[in-house]
């Protein structure tokens, strides 16, 4: 979805500037102002930082289509950072989760700055998928290990802020790599405050705290 203007065509899916260019430009810079009241428009204006980031996925090869997908990279780094400022001033006017699909993909994306905005967003929103994507881009041994160590602590975050709301798998395996001697440093210490902010059972817990005791 995008904001309609006068004499330009949407001629296909690709970023084509200018339409979707200044449809996303004003969306970020709304969502930048940051109003504090609601309005009809808060829902198109999700939309199209929305389907902004979502054009991080973009892959050219031809100079001109490169050019494109650069542009579109830029854009959607900076609807990531709108939707950041959102989130973390608890902005109310605006309904991240309709940006949710995006932002679960661009945890996925191999460009670690999208990738870590979009799990910080995440751990705003209060659902399993956005959880379990901030934690499946933790787990991810593809990741580099500073992807992996921030995603970590954006886990910490939403667990602080909603509660653990992961399946079982997805705990035994970050336990895993807490347990592991093999784990990095870093990485187990993440993955150890992760761990402790999702509030398990007593058992685990103790468990936890016995094998960093003999780490």
């Amino acid at each position: 979805m995008v904001m309609n203007y006068p004499g330009y065509n949407n001629v296909n899916s690709r970023f084509q500037y200018p339409k979707l260019a200044i449809s996303a430009a004003i969306a970020i810079a709304i969502a930048t102002a940051g109003p504090r009241q609601g309005f009809a428009e808060s829902k198109l204006v999700v939309a199209n930082l929305a389907e902004a980031l979502g054009q991080i996925s973009l892959q050219t090869a031809e100079e001109n289509e490169r050019l494109n997908a650069e542009m579109a990279n830029n854009y959607a780094i900076r609807a990531a950072d709108a939707m950041l400022k959102l989130a973390e001033s608890h902005n109310t006017a605006f309904d991240l989760s309709l940006a949710q699909g995006a932002l679960v993909a661009a945890t996925r994306a191999r460009g670690m700055e999208i990738q870590i905005i979009s799990s910080r967003i995440l751990a705003y929103l209060a659902s399993p998928e956005a959880q379990r994507a901030i934690a499946a881009m933790a787990l991810d041994s593809a990741n580099d290990l500073e992807t992996r160590i921030l995603a970590f602590e954006s886990l910490a975050v939403s667990a602080k802020l909603n509660t653990n709301i992961l399946p079982e798998a997805m705990i035994d395996a970050i336990y895993a790599i807490i347990s592991s001697d093999q784990t990095e440093r870093d990485l187990r210490l993440a993955a150890s405050t992760a761990y402790g902010a999702l509030n398990l059972p007593s058992r685990k817990v103790k468990d936890l705290i016995l094998d960093q005791a003999k780490s």
